[in-house]
Order: C-alpha cells, then sequence, then structure tokens
C-alpha cells in the first residue's frame, strides 16, 4: 500500500512539472562546458625544485587543475577562481571572470620567489614591442636573487657557452646590463648580440654578476667569479620571430655542496634564469 501511494504521488509531480511548461518550449537539460587557461608555471609555488604547492577552487570548491596543460574545466556562466598553497590552504590569488562557450580566455600568473606575492600578468603584455636588430636579442631583465648578491646594484654580463669544431667549450661575453632592476615592472629592455655564428650549434647562456660600484665579481663557493647555471633562448614552439624576451633570475637551492654553487648560511644556491615573456 505504502509503495502504490509513493507511485501516485511521483506520476502527480511529474505531470504538473511538465504541466508547467508551455507547449512547444524547449526544457534546457545542459549547458556546455569551457576551458580556462592559468598557466602557474612562472609561479615558485609551481617550480621550486621540492613539489607543487598550488592548487585551486572553482565557485568555491577544489577543481581538477593539470599544472603543464594550464586547464580548468568549467560551465558557462560566472566563475570564481581561487589559487591557494596546498601547504598551509591560505588563498595566495584570485580571479572573477565570465566564462563563455567558444571564448579561450587565458591568464598567467607569476611569482618569482616562494616568498614574493602570487600576482597576474598579461601573457600579451610586450606584443607590441619592436623586433631587435638582425644578430642581436632584445631583453628585459629583474634581479629577484638579492639575497645571494651582497652588492646593493648589481651589473650583469651576458655570456654565451659553446662548443667549437673541436669540441672544446668556449665562453664569450656579449654585453652587460647595468644596474639591474629589481622587479620585471621596473626593467628596462635592452638590446645586445645574440653571440650566434656559423659554427655555433650547441649553445647556452649564462649571467655573471658584479658590483656596480666598484666591478667586483659575485664569487662562488670556491672562491671564483660566479656564473648562473645555463639558458636558453630556443626552447620555444613557435620560435620567437622578434628575439623579445623578458627575463627574471632567482635562487634556487642547490642539491648539496660544490665550489660551483652560492652558499648562503648552512645551504647552497644556485641562480637561474627564467623566462617570463618570448616574442
Amino acid at each position: 500500500m505504502f509503495t502504490k501511494k509513493i507511485y501516485i504521488i511521483s506520476c502527480l509531480l511529474l505531470l504538473s512539472f511538465f504541466g508547467a511548461c508551455k507547449k512547444g518550449e524547449q526544457v534546457e537539460t545542459w549547458t556546455e562546458f569551457v576551458d580556462v587557461l592559468f598557466d602557474a608555471r612562472k609561479t615558485a609555488l609551481a617550480n621550486n625544485g621540492n613539489g607543487i604547492f598550488i592548487a585551486a577552487k572553482y565557485n568555491g570548491f577544489p577543481i581538477e587543475w593539470s599544472i603543464p596543460e594550464q586547464k580548468i574545466k568549467v560551465v558557462e556562466g560566472k566563475a570564481q577562481f581561487a589559487f591557494y598553497d596546498t601547504r598551509s590552504g591560505k588563498t595566495v590569488a584570485e580571479k572573477t571572470i565570465e566564462a563563455k562557450a567558444g571564448s579561450k580566455e587565458a591568464y598567467t600568473l607569476f611569482q618569482p620567489t616562494i616568498e614574493s606575492p602570487v600576482s597576474f600578468v598579461d601573457p600579451k603584455e610586450q606584443e607590441k614591442e619592436e623586433a631587435a636588430p638582425a644578430g642581436h636579442i632584445k631583453v628585459k631583465v629583474a634581479n629577484y636573487a638579492q639575497m645571494l648578491i651582497p652588492f646593493k646594484k648589481v651589473d650583469m654580463t651576458l655570456s654565451i657557452v659553446y662548443f667549437d669544431e673541436e669540441w672544446n667549450q668556449q665562453e664569450e661575453d656579449l654585453g652587460i646590463i647595468r644596474n639591474v632592476a629589481a622587479t620585471v615592472g621596473e626593467a628596462d629592455y635592452q638590446i645586445l648580440p645574440n653571440g650566434l655564428r656559423e659554427g655555433i650549434e650547441i649553445y647556452s647562456y649564462v649571467f655573471k654578476f658584479t658590483d656596480h660600484e666598484t666591478g667586483a665579481p659575485l664569487l662562488n663557493h670556491g672562491g671564483t667569479a660566479y656564473s648562473s647555471s645555463p639558458f636558453t633562448l630556443s626552447d620555444f614552439q613557435p620560435a620567437p620571430v622578434k628575439n623579445v624576451y623578458t627575463l627574471f633570475v632567482t635562487p634556487f637551492k642547490a642539491w648539496g655542496e660544490t665550489p660551483a654553487f652560492i652558499k648562503n648560511g648552512e645551504d647552497f644556491y644556485e641562480i637561474t634564469t627564467s623566462i617570463l615573456f618570448a616574442n
């Protein structure tokens, strides 16, 4: 008897629902999903050598987010995103958008060091910058590695390291960026030779650091002039056309003790170079 009553009530509810819809009216039963791209690869919470410590919430709830793929899949409409430090649960950045089907929303998060705040930067920021002359690169550099450099003002020499035809390693200085800015926002573009010529196929770049006032070099643990860990400007697909780059240098805790590293307290560090923008 009880089961029969439940059945009757269910039928009445269904009739009531369909009766509420006007004849010919379409009932919306689905909504389109939208991919929103959040690039966190330039945050220290995602790139620190010890693990990924950043995650996302969508409209207040944790949501799957692959840092390499960048995508977060949401439904159309107002979307509130909160990004948080997984170690503490603290929110480090927020963004509210209107997610629209067919759009390609893309946002870049930037955090040079683990102690820095997380901010949003425009990924198209330098698209209108004029191209570098042939045989040159146009670079903007910010120094976030002050904890390792005991100079009030820092000059950075860009050098190219390559192997000659007999596979001997060679190093050539290309130019000096003087009085390097402490943040990307304060930095100016400099034009430097790229150091490339016929016969150079395997190469990388390094920075060397000197006191702007005295010219004294930054020394490593072994007491010789320190060179940053190698980096390249060629790992882009498609390759940059204008050869315009925004770079920043940061401290990176090394695996252990060696003369080539910089000692700070009881720990050893490298200075690494990252590319924020490449055009």
